[in-house]
């Protein structure tokens, strides 16, 4: 059974292109956490043509982005694989937070509840998206290996994710993700959903002994653990914990192409938007 499961894994591995990622053909390929309107924009843009294209998306918004009001939040990391100055792939964290807590709550809130009971530091990540013209590289490799060091740095205890059914064993082989809840119906999105977890406490321990005997091609451990001084991994050094709301020109564009996702807040809610971005209530009716 183990012999099979690692026969497997190797399979998926190779089938990513880890060792031959043509990264050299990119023009100046960085991966940032996204700080200025065209990030942002383009970053949503691509998450709603990937939803658009597999349905997630069950009506049309005149935006053609998809965003909500977690993407505002100061903690909030939107990550960008940039091709010079274009977004091309992108991938966001929601660090949970008493007064919003995390887009899953609307599934799984009595199981991510149990974590916070126990104190621990939890963050989901989703949107994980590629434009249509740059999925002949599997760049979700990279974001999710810049997202590793950045959760290392902050200390997060627990890494969630949704994700539909038919992509729960690709994360679970690629990035050692755990069975977390079981699958239920996500009416947002019109499809079922699972939700995994990486208990990121003991994530490098169980990467370097799964992956140790693997040979360059799908050593996944020497792969995301190991930061080098030139090309892409420059830009996947991050120095401080994002604490920062959205300029406030930027917050006014997202909140006027989408003012619904200001209605349904809690009054505690709209105090806290109301302090960091004074002007996005103008655009919630």
């Amino acid at each position: 059974m183990g012999a099979d499961i690692e026969r497997r894994r190797t399979i998926r591995i190779r089938r990513s292109s880890l060792a031959n990622n043509k990264l050299a053909d990119m023009d100046r390929p960085s991966i940032k956490i996204a700080e200025d309107l065209n990030d942002y924009a383009e970053a949503f843009r691509i998450v709603y043509e990937a939803y658009r294209e597999v349905g997630y998306i069950l009506e049309p918004h005149p935006s053609q982005m998809q965003y909500s009001i977690f993407s505002m939040l100061p903690t909030t990391c939107v990550f960008v694989f940039k091709q010079y100055l274009k977004p091309i792939s992108t991938l966001t964290q929601v660090l949970d937070s008493e007064l919003f807590g995390l887009p899953m709550d609307n599934l799984y809130k009595k199981e991510v509840d149990e974590l916070r009971r126990q104190g621990r530091k939890v963050a989901e990540i989703g949107a994980l998206a590629t434009s249509k013209e740059s999925r002949w590289n599997n760049l979700l490799m990279f974001l999710g290996k810049a997202y590793f060091q950045y959760a290392k740095l902050i200390g997060v205890n627990d890494i969630l994710i949704t994700v539909n059914p038919k992509h729960v064993e690709f994360y679970k082989a690629i990035f050692l993700f755990e069975p977390f809840a079981e699958e239920r119906h996500y009416s947002y999105v019109g499809a079922p959903a699972v939700a995994l977890r990486i208990n990121y406490d003991l994530f490098w321990e169980r990467l370097e002994n799964t992956f140790h005997e693997h040979d360059f091609e799908t050593d996944l451990y020497t792969f995301f653990s190991r930061i080098h001084s030139t090309g892409i991994d420059e830009s996947m050094q991050f120095s401080v914990e994002r604490n920062n709301p959205l300029p406030q020109n930027d917050a006014a564009f997202f909140f006027r192409q989408r003012p619904e996702i200001l209605q349904s807040l809690t009054p505690e809610q709209v105090a806290y938007i109301k302090k960091y971005y004074p002007e996005a209530f103008f655009y919630a009716h």
